[in-house]
Parts: structure tokens; C-alpha cells; sequence
């Protein structure tokens, strides 16, 4: 099995060789404006099509090398498939390369990155540690995406690596939440409070430079903005490294499909702002490929009920989960963490002979569970007396 990363590493070019780069950077992103513009205009999305209208005319009037005015072309074909109706404009400095724009050279001081641009090909150092060598040894990448931002020069390469073959047969429930960010039925636990609460700082600052509303105000928000995704993103990374870390072998990762989530569950008013700005499938997204590197099976399934099933004696009912944090079966008096029971009941989802987490079948009764009850409950009188 072939996994693809992405490698993010900083270039180290001489002055001769920035201005070669960011010339060539700015001539991509106004061939995108302009092949966009002939796109709407005529109302012509397919790239083929595109590029027999666009190619040449790019070409002479951009300067661009052929596969940078192909790479432009598909750019722009790519973007309107996600929306036609407006105008489509690029102002960020991105620009996409395959293997005949630029390829990796190894050598003793270092690796350098060769890249066409609209003079002649130059020839980069990278400025990586040890962690990006290592993944980028023995690699031959064919497609990266250059990219300038605040005076420096990036490239994002990405690579394919062989995976081991996932098997297992120990299911391991995850729970994915805000209170908590991830709980999971090994007894692996993240909560949220900090997280949030630096959020909730972020979403302040953003209120305020809105209401002010004036120039360095808007720029200012936009260096907020791409500030909060890196933090979100780097805590999202440290989890979902942890949590595999705590896998074993033979386990298998079993988690809730998130579709239609934020129409279905229920949440407070107050937490409208969290809730529908959280990243679940980001977390998820992470750990399935942090897993898969690890030969670690993930599955989905469409559960139902499970923070309202008890784990002990199968009973389904609403008032078994007391609060956010709180599950008390009526039924049979027991009690845990409500996200905690959660894991527990994916965990023990039925697993089909492919592996996957068979779709709306009862969670099984859980008989072997080592578990604690609440002082005043049924079962715990009942066994002191």
C-alpha cells in the first residue's frame, strides 16, 4: 500500500535566485487570472478544451516554460470545479511543478531542489533538519507546489511511501469531541479546555478588528487567521501522534462517519461558535494516516446510540446520559465517562469479515468489561448488602 505526505521545507536562495523565483511565481499567478478570465467569459471549464484556447497566448505573452502554462491551465480547470458562478481570481504567490519543472539533487552538503523558472533552471538549497532528510532519502517526487509568503520561499513536496499491510483484530473505539478531543477505549484521553479557551481568544481579536474594519485592521486579521489554523493544525498533530503511539499491534481503529454531524447533534446555543468551526474530520483525517503508516486498519461506521447504550447490560435510553460528562444506566446502574462509553460501544461494533464496521447492528452486551459504579446505584447496593 502507497501513502502520500507532504513535505514542507524551507528554500535558502541568493538574492540572483529569489528574483528568478519570484518573477517567475508572479508571471504563474497572473497566466491563472488570465486563463481564468477567458474560462468564465466563454464559459469553458474542461482543460482540454481550455487549452486550446489558452496555450499558445500564455505561452507568448507570460513567457511561461510549456509544462508551468499546462500546470497554470490545470490550476484554473481544477479551481472552477468548485464554483463557476463569479470570476475566480489568484492573488496568493503558489506555483504547482511536476517532475519535468523540478526535481531533488542529493548531495553531501545537502539537498538542493532544481527548479525551471522563465530564465533558466536554478538550482536551491533546502533549509530542512534531519526529520524532512529522512523522509525525502530515496524518494523521486513528482509533484511539489513553490510558495512565497512573508519573504520567504517554500516548497511542499510530496512523496509516496510503501505502507505496511494493514491487519488486526482488536478494536479500538475513538470518540471525537470538543470537551474532549479524543477519548478512546484503550484508555487514551485528550481533553479540550485548552484548546478551546485559546480559541475563544482568537474568535475575541477577530471581533475586535472586524468592528474597527479599517486597512491594517484586515491585514492584521489575516495573519490572526493563518496563525489560529497552524496552532489548530500543530495540536491536531501532537494528538493524533500520541494516540497511534498508544496502539499496539493488532489493534484496529474504529470511528464514527461524520457525515451530516452538524445537523444532527446536539449542542448548546452558546457553542454554535466551537461547534461548527471544529475540525472532526481533521483529527480523524490524521489519525487514519498516522495509523495506516503503522500497518494500524481504520474503519467507519455509521453508529448510532453509542452515548446512550450502556456498555454492561445493552439498554438504550436518553435519560442514561445525565449530563455532557456524565453516564448512568437506569437500567442496571452503571456508570463512566459518557464519551468514554462512547469508545466503548464503537469499539465493540461488529466487525464484518473485511474489516469493516458492519452498518446499524446492535452493540453487543458487554459482559467481560472491567467497569466501577456509582456509590448509590442499584447494582453496588445490592451487591454490599
Amino acid at each position: 500500500m502507497d501513502l502520500s505526505k507532504t513535505v514542507v521545507c524551507k528554500l535558502k536562495p541568493s538574492v540572483e535566485e529569489s528574483e528568478k523565483l519570484l518573477t517567475t511565481l508572479e508571471a504563474f499567478r497572473d497566466a491563472c487570472n488570465h486563463i481564468s478570465k477567458v474560462a468564465f467569459e466563454r464559459r469553458v471549464f474542461n482543460p482540454v478544451a481550455l487549452h486550446h484556447m489558452v496555450y499558445r497566448e500564455t505561452r507568448e505573452k507570460f513567457r511561461l516554460p510549456a509544462n508551468l502554462a499546462i500546470r497554470a491551465r490545470d490550476r484554473v480547470a481544477k479551481a472552477y470545479k468548485q464554483r463557476r458562478d463569479k470570476l475566480l481570481e489568484f492573488k496568493s504567490l503558489s506555483m504547482d511543478l511536476d517532475e519535468r519543472i523540478f526535481r531533488l539533487i542529493y548531495k553531501s552538503e545537502g539537498v538542493y531542489v532544481s527548479i525551471s523558472t522563465l530564465q533558466k533552471r536554478v538550482k536551491v538549497l533546502l533549509d530542512i533538519g534531519d526529520y524532512q532528510r529522512k523522509l525525502l532519502e530515496g524518494t523521486r517526487p513528482t509533484h511539489a507546489v513553490l510558495v512565497y509568503r512573508n519573504r520567504e520561499f517554500y516548497i511542499h513536496v510530496t512523496i509516496s511511501r510503501e505502507a505496511p499491510e494493514p491487519k488486526g483484530d482488536n478494536p479500538v473505539g475513538v470518540d471525537i469531541g470538543l470537551k474532549n478531543l479524543l477519548v478512546a477505549s484503550n484508555g487514551f484521553k485528550v481533553k479540550g479546555g485548552k484548546l478551546l479557551c485559546r480559541r475563544h481568544r482568537f474568535r475575541e481579536l477577530r471581533s475586535s478588528l472586524q468592528a474597527k474594519g479599517t486597512a491594517s485592521a484586515k491585514r492584521r486579521l489575516k495573519r490572526l487567521s493563518r496563525r489560529e489554523r497552524r496552532y489548530v493544525n500543530a495540536v491536531l498533530h501532537q494528538v493524533s501522534r500520541a494516540f497511534t503511539n498508544s496502539l499496539k499491534e493488532g489493534d484496529i481503529v474504529v470511528m464514527e462517519k461524520l457525515t451530516g454531524i452538524r445537523n444532527r447533534a446536539k449542542h448548546r446555543k452558546s457553542q454554535n461558535g466551537d461547534f461548527h468551526s471544529w475540525a472532526f474530520r481533521r483529527l480523524q483525517s490524521f489519525i487514519e494516516y498516522k495509523a495506516l503508516e503503522r500497518g494500524i486498519p481504520v474503519v467507519y461506521t455509521k453508529a448510532k446510540n453509542t452515548s446512550i447504550t450502556c456498555p454492561r447490560c445493552g439498554y438504550i435510553d436518553k435519560v442514561n446520559r445525565r449530563s455532557q460528562s456524565l453516564f448512568r444506566c437506569v437500567n442496571c446502574g452503571f456508570q463512566h465517562n459518557a464519551d468514554y462509553v462512547a469508545s466503548l460501544n464503537l469499539s465493540r461494533m461488529e466487525l464484518a469479515p473485511t474489516g469493516r464496521a458492519v452498518v446499524n447492528q446492535p452493540i453487543a452486551v458487554m459482559n467481560d468489561f472491567s467497569h466501577y459504579d456509582s456509590p448509590a446505584s442499584p447494582r453496588s447496593l445490592a451487591v454490599g448488602s
